[in-house]
């Protein structure tokens, strides 16, 4: 069953640079490289 409830999320400029905040924190406090996704509700 597919779940249509959410679509990959329309994002603005600065959204973009908090997410990509997000994942520089990540990786300096885990050490990790992850990538994060928008997704947002319809």
């Amino acid at each position: 069953m597919e779940n249509t409830s959410f679509e990959i999320a329309k994002v603005k400029e600065s959204e973009r640079e908090a997410i990509e905040k997000a994942e520089r924190t990540l990786k300096a406090e885990t050490g990790k490289d992850f990538v994060l996704i928008a997704w947002e509700r319809k």
